[in-house]
């Protein structure tokens, strides 16, 4: 298997590039996150206190909480730009009293734990993007109340993908900079966790890890 290679790719700034990214995940937003609502749905997860990282201009944030109407989102994203626009996404779809937008970079350990603790804490596709994702695992799992479930669902690096000749697809630097189970565990073993589930999900360059508490 080719070696990681880091991402590159810094948090969207300006009001303008954040809106225009937004544009783009409302159109592709069934393709991305379909079956991700699925999966939600089978954690069966007891309880409506839910925490979103890395979440980007709301799409999915609005998606799950429309789709499940007892549930309570807090969404944090690290660009303060795409907070602004995710706001007025989220205030669009009336969902402002059940979604909550928060700018903070998830490594900042202060910050996550002043967020109190859910029943379910989830990322997509973003842990390739972490700078330093044991950091960022372990302060996800301290604000995972008793009983709650991780959940982060992310690109899976393959070679077939790795080695297509187009260099300057986000997508393939992407596929670069994921991560393969065996590097996942490896991190999750560091942290002090054992039973940590991995699966392949279609399409099989995507994967999901799950963290029951």
């Amino acid at each position: 298997m080719p070696k990681r290679i880091e991402s590159q790719e810094e948090a969207i700034s300006g009001i303008e590039n954040a809106q225009q990214y937004a544009e783009m995940a409302k159109k592709s937003a069934k393709m991305m996150y379909g079956s991700f609502l699925k999966h939600i749905k089978s954690l069966d997860v007891k309880g409506g206190e839910y925490l979103e990282v890395g979440a980007g201009p709301g799409i999915l944030a609005a998606m799950i909480a429309e789709d499940n109407p007892d549930v309570y989102i807090t969404a944090v994203e690290i660009s303060s730009d795409m907070v602004t626009v995710a706001r007025e996404y989220i205030e669009e779809r009336e969902l402002e009293d059940r979604v909550r937008f928060v700018a903070l970079d998830a490594a900042d350990e202060v910050m996550m734990e002043e967020l109190g603790e859910f029943d379910l804490v989830y990322s997509t596709l973003a842990m390739h993007h972490w700078k330093d994702p044991e950091k960022v695992i372990s302060n996800l799992l301290k604000v995972v109340g008793d009983g709650g479930v991780l959940f982060i669902h992310d690109l899976r690096r393959v070679w077939w993908l790795y080695y297509l000749p187009l260099h300057n697809s986000g997508f393939i630097d992407s596929i670069r900079a994921a991560y393969m189970p065996d590097e996942i565990k490896t991190i999750f073993q560091r942290l002090g966790i054992n039973r940590c589930e991995i699966k392949r999900r279609f399409p099989y360059f995507m994967q999901s890890i799950i963290v029951r508490k």
